[in-house]
């Protein structure tokens, strides 16, 4: 009997080699695993299982990703408004589940997303005063927060906001792995409270981790050859993508 039985080793083959990708993606960007898992697995097994795997693939690749750029304290020192932000988003978010329309929400994201993005490469030296870092952040932490059991999409928020800050790419990639650590985590007890992991489930996750991380290391070399421009413009095109998906999301109804 197969190790997975309900899935064929071409389509656990393929499931790897989606996460080999988004693991390059997010290895160069610091984000992006999720936009380029959720764009594929579906075509090759449930929207659930997908979810499932990809919130569990998201957990541990941000734990190495936040342990790798070795700034743990002071990421968590200079960010820690953003934090409390997701805490109390994630909570409030929660408790709003039934009063909002999902596609309303997508349209919205996706507009204040592609609008962000046209702005920043329209004027490129538009940045957030020094003095509202905190205030700035805990705002972002919030909307994400709130976005994340809403649309499970909370990501484009922290980006945003780093990309405000203009922080350089180390800066950049510890505090959007601690982030989405911390939503990612919120989600998965989610996801364990109704159910939506199994034995199969659990092993594909476990058999798809070393290929993200894979692709992370090879993402990550190629990112840190990018000049700081560079990467900042890559950044935006990449959040531009996801704006719009959200956008057709939205208006397609899901």
């Amino acid at each position: 009997m197969p190790i997975l039985a309900t899935i064929d080793p071409v389509t656990t083959a393929a499931v790897l080699a989606v996460f080999l990708l988004g693991g390059i993606v997010k290895g160069a960007l610091g984000f992006g695993l999720p936009l380029t898992a959720m764009a594929i697995l579906p075509f090759l097994i449930s929207v659930e299982a997908a979810l499932a795997i990809n919130a569990l693939i998201l957990v541990a690749t941000n734990v190495a990703q936040f342990v790798q750029m070795r700034q743990m304290r002071e990421t968590v020192l200079r960010f820690a408004p953003v934090l409390w932000g997701i805490a109390i988003g994630v909570a409030g978010g929660t408790a709003m589940v039934s009063l909002f329309s999902d596609d309303a929400l997508l349209v919205t994201l996706g507009g204040a997303v592609v609008g962000f993005t046209a702005l920043s490469v329209a004027a490129p030296n538009l940045r957030l005063p020094p003095a509202g870092e905190r205030p700035f952040g805990f705002l972002a932490g919030i909307s994400g927060g709130v976005l994340m059991p809403l649309t499970t999409v909370g990501g484009p928020m922290y980006v945003m906001y780093l990309v405000g800050l203009s922080v350089d790419r180390r800066v950049f990639l510890s505090a959007v792995s601690l982030f989405l650590l911390v939503s990612s985590v919120l989600i998965v007890g989610a996801f364990i409270i109704v159910g939506m992991f199994d034995g199969e489930r659990l092993l594909l996750a476990a058999l798809a981790l070393p290929a993200a991380i894979a692709g992370m290391s090879a993402g990550n070399r190629l990112g840190a050859r990018l000049p700081a421009a560079r990467f900042r413009m890559l950044v935006l095109g990449i959040l531009g993508v996801l704006g719009l998906n959200l956008l057709w999301r939205g208006l397609s109804g899901g």
